[in-house]
């Protein structure tokens, strides 16, 4: 966006003069009570409103230190001598009645002063003495149509009376029309050349203009003692500047401070001329003089704030504001200026609170609208911020920045079809604007990778420089497997930011995928240093020092890692919503909140932001208060996509009952919404029963039973025991295109329970052309390929799955319990680290550590003593773990603690061989000889009643299923 501009703009407005006046001392002198109402002088500062505008796009925001017209009235013994002293040709109203009707006006009582005229004026209906003083009280009263007729009127009778002309002029200032004023007052100085108003109101209009050089010809024209008046002085310093001969017009200046002090009204005046010169500080200081002798004026108060805040002294501005609003607490203005402060603070929760009072005093402001949106997506309120912009670009239409930056902030709140609307027609209007390719790109990551790195290999063949572009395909690169192009990408970025964290980041983990350790070591060595507290970074450094060896150091990491992940995980969890002003996430959680509260209080007929509030409050347990919100939301509003919504997030978070108390409204409001009404179906099955969702779902109407129809009856139809028509349902399901990916997810769940494994992964396959890169499909598959044994297939999805989302500790634990059954401990331990560090707090991540640990270092007995004793305690009741910590305890030599933990096992499963083993080798250790023969005697027994046996730990197919169905995606 241009540079804000300043104007000072001095529109006087004065009545039937044509005798020498102190025109200008009635500016200065702003405490004479004689002005009827001060206005505000007005400066509109410009919002921030991201990138600049294409060429020709949108305009300016003027801001503008400009004081209203000031009209002000002669004295009423100059105004009755004035016109008693005129002689006109065709005067026939009598000199009393005229100079009643002036007294009358001088007293403003205009209805009056009008009446009196009137009644002469219909006995002599062209005298011009009459018609011209009613013209001046019907301006008085902003009549100003019937004003203009009555000079006019007079003027068909002295079409040369310079008073006459005078007043008209000024008529035209009145009504903002600075053309047709100018003309009346050339013809005033064409019959008096030397007219104080006309010339005076001639060099203010040309100083308007900025016409500096006829300004002064203007000035030219006056007497000298004219021009010694303070504010002919000011006047005539800005035509100077605007002449280009600013030295002269500061001396002006400084000499009539010298000249003048304690007029009043000087310092006030002068503040205005230094605002509009871009001397910002001294400004300030001329108006904080100004505030002394006038310190409850809110004019004053207002432009010291504005003064203050151009100047780069936010805290005086914002101190300044305050108290202004404490005298117009409405005043939309201070709101806004006020609330611009507190953005450029980091302080736009509280902006937002106060653009949102603005903006309903206000509501035909687009700056305040920009400016709302600017806080509400610097905090992650995107939604509203979404909101705010659709309002702006109802009063400013063909802003294109605007709606690209809807588009954006639709797309992070998850509208990703309104989204890419707006940004695709922006690159399409603007197809050479990097930021606008960027910021499709990163709209696309969801849908379409593919597209999302053309347009960001467009930006940067348009813009080589732009940073977050070249980030931003280095990690697509990346999750894509392009793992050299991802990494030539980022030594562009540190050849000119070497200390960039992320790029570190990002670099070491390429070097970590191109199988070059120690180089990525190096990277994420530097990258930590700057970052010691980045959970993200410190696992990366971690894994990378084990790959090297260097379990010592990667150990002192890891220890660093557990103390900051809960924090940063709590923090993932609540969504990137959360993440603004570098607060711990408690703090950003309970800012969140406070700021919904404050949007509610400022907008109570809103539903939509109780309903982000209910969405929050569900993140943090508290579904009571949340319900509550959804219900009062849901009475002030009838729309079936906000109660889709609440019952959306209800049902995510499994509270089937009260999401059918909104999803049925939903359906009923739009019968023909099919996701609205599989969720419906959802709640109902898991509230009620399949016998009862069944009966929902068949309300479908039949052109909209597609894929999404069939995957869900079949769900439902095998829930009741229907196996031969829930196969059948499941077959037309597949042939078809479902939509969901939670459908395709039940789906695979259905065909694994029904040992339909190869089925169930040509049916992802064929799944990831319609729903791409979902993290719940994904693993299902490499879960799908490690029942089949196809370890290598399984391992290429996990690798990628870890790429694409390393803060999700799933894959990680897939990964590594596979390849500790293949007995690759020392690949498998960093793996199962790594994803109990992220949150696999579950018994069969400590078991598999536990033996990969001992897989890959015999002699870690402790380490692996203490994997199984957290396994233990999370599960007793497996005799696999009871097992495998009865042999560490052999291991370890503690003999009587093997043997408890064997006899445990034992009971669980008696013909468990892998335990009698190692009770075995327990006793024999002891000198316990005939215990020792006796379970070798059982092994025997065991292998000749089932030959061929394999006693290994299963691969926990369904416990890794059901995590993942209630883990649900990576945030």
């Amino acid at each position: 966006m241009a540079k804000s501009k300043w104007q000072t703009v001095h529109h006087l407005k004065f009545a039937f003069c044509h005798l020498p006046f102190d025109l200008f001392g009635c500016l200065i002198d702003r405490g004479c009570g004689t002005d009827p109402s001060p206005v505000p002088l007005r400066l509109v500062k410009a919002p921030a409103a991201g990138h600049p505008l294409p060429k020709g796009e949108g305009s300016d925001f003027i801001a503008n230190f400009s004081p209203r017209y000031l009209y002000r009235r002669l004295p009423l013994a100059i105004a009755v001598s004035l016109l008693l002293s005129t002689q006109l040709a065709f005067a026939q109203v009598p000199d009393s009645v005229i100079a009643r009707a002036a007294a009358e006006f001088d007293q403003q009582k205009y209805l009056d002063a009008e009446e009196t005229l009137r009644s002469a004026l219909a006995e002599h209906p062209r005298d011009a003495r009459a018609l011209d003083l009613m013209g001046v009280i019907l301006d008085a009263q902003a009549r100003y149509e019937e004003a203009e007729r009555c000079y006019n009127l007079a003027l068909e009778v002295r079409p040369d009376d310079a008073s006459l002309l005078n007043n008209l002029g000024n008529h035209y200032l009145e009504r903002n029309m600075p053309d047709r004023a100018r003309a009346a007052f050339l013809r005033v100085i064409a019959i008096d050349a030397g007219h104080p108003n006309a010339n005076l109101q001639l060099a203010q209009i040309s100083v308007d203009a900025k016409r500096g050089e006829q300004a002064l010809r203007y000035f030219g024209h006056l007497a000298a003692s004219e021009q010694a008046r303070p504010a002919a002085r000011l006047l005539r310093a800005k035509a100077l500047a605007y002449a280009g001969q600013r030295a002269l017009a500061q001396q002006v200046v400084g000499q009539l401070e010298k000249d003048a002090p304690g007029t009043p009204g000087l310092e006030y005046s002068v503040g205005l001329l230094m605002a509009q010169w871009g001397r910002y500080a001294d400004a300030e200081q001329s108006f904080a003089k100004a505030l002394h002798d006038n310190p409850a004026d809110f004019d004053i108060l207002y432009n010291l704030g504005l003064a203050a805040q151009k100047a780069g002294h936010v805290d005086r501005a914002r101190e300044v504001f305050e108290a202004a609003l404490k005298q117009r607490p409405e005043d939309p203005d201070c709101l806004f200026n006020l609330a611009l402060v507190l953005t450029e603070t980091s302080q736009a929760d509280k902006a937002v609170v106060l653009l949102l009072q603005a903006h309903n005093a206000a509501p035909q402001r687009p700056e305040i609208l920009h400016a709302l949106a600017d806080a509400s997506e610097q905090i992650g309120f995107y939604a509203d911020a979404a909101s705010a912009l659709d309002q702006y670009l109802k009063l400013k239409p063909q802003d294109g920045v605007a709606r690209r930056e809807r588009g954006f902030c639709n797309a992070f709140s998850g509208d990703i079809d309104l989204g890419l609307a707006d940004l695709t027609w922006y690159t399409r209007k603007y197809p050479e604007d990097p930021r606008g390719l960027y910021e499709l790109a990163i709209a696309e990551t969801t849908r379409d990778a593919g597209k999302a790195l053309e347009h960001l290999t467009r930006a940067l063949e348009i813009d080589p420089k732009m940073t977050v572009a070249r980030y931003a395909r280095a990690v697509l690169r990346y999750q894509q497997g392009e793992f050299q192009e991802s990494l030539n990408d980022l030594k562009l970025i540190l050849a000119a930011e070497p200390g960039n964290a992320l790029a570190l980041d990002m670099a070491g983990q390429n070097d970590m995928r191109l199988q070059q350790p120690a180089e990525a070591v190096k990277l994420l060595a530097q990258a930590a240093a700057r970052k010691p507290n980045d959970s993200r970074l410190l696992m990366h450094y971690s894994q990378a020092l084990v790959r090297v060896g260097r379990s010592d150091e990667a150990e002192k990491v890891t220890a660093r890692f557990r103390v900051v992940e809960p924090e940063a995980r709590r923090e993932r969890a609540q969504g990137g919503l959360f993440r603004f002003l570098d607060l711990s996430p408690e703090e950003q959680f309970s800012r969140y909140v406070t700021n919904l509260r404050r949007t509610i209080n400022a907008r109570p007929e809103d539903p939509a932001p109780k309903v982000r509030l209910g969405q929050a409050l569900l993140y943090q347990g508290d579904v009571e208060e949340a319900v509550e919100l959804f219900r009062t939301a849901r009475q002030e509003t009838s729309d079936p996509a906000i109660l889709a919504r609440c019952g959306k997030s209800l049902l995510e978070r499994e509270k089937y009952v009260q999401a059918s108390e909104f999803l049925e409204p939903a359906v009923a409001g739009n019968p023909l919404n099919t996701d609205v009404r599989i969720d419906l179906v959802i709640a109902v099955f898991h509230s009620r029963g399949p016998e009862a969702a069944l009966q929902v779902l068949d309300r479908m109407a039949g052109e909209q039973r597609k894929g999404d129809y069939f995957l869900l009856r079949a769900q439902l139809l095998d829930a009741l025991r229907r196996p031969q028509e829930a196969a059948e349902a499941l077959d037309r399901g597949i042939q078809s295109t479902p939509t969901r990916p939670d459908l395709y997810f039940q789906a695979a769940l259905f065909m694994i329970d029904h040992n339909q494994v190869q089925e169930m992964l040509d049916f992802l396959a064929k799944a990831e052309r319609v729903v791409p890169n979902d993290p719940q499909l994904w693993l299902t598959r490499a879960i799908g390929f490690a029942i089949l044994h196809q370890t290598g297939e399984a391992a290429v999805v996990l690798a990628n799955m870890e790429s694409k989302w390393p803060e999700w500790y799933l894959p990680y634990l897939v990964h590594g319990m596979m390849l500790d059954y293949s007995l690759r401990g020392t690949d498998a331990r960093p793996l199962l680290e790594t994803a109990i560090a992220l949150g696999a707090h579950q018994a069969m991540a400590y078991y598999h550590l536990a033996s990969a640990m001992l897989s890959a270092e015999p002699a870690d007995v402790p380490g692996a003593k203490e994997a199984i004793g957290e396994a233990l305690a999370l599960n007793s009741k497996d005799a696999f773990i009871q097992s495998l910590a009865g042999k560490i305890g052999y291991l370890g030599k503690d003999y009587p603690a093997a043997i408890a933990h064997l006899q445990a096992a034992l009971e669980i499963w008696p013909d468990m061989i892998e335990a009698h083993e190692t009770l075995g080798a327990t006793y024999r250790a002891l000198g316990e000889k005939d215990k020792s023969v006796e379970e070798l005697k059982a092994v025997l027994r065991i292998k000749e009643q089932n030959p061929g046996a394999v006693q290994i730990a299963p691969f926990p197919t369904n416990d890794l299923l059901f995590t993942v169905s209630e883990t649900g995606s990576p945030r």
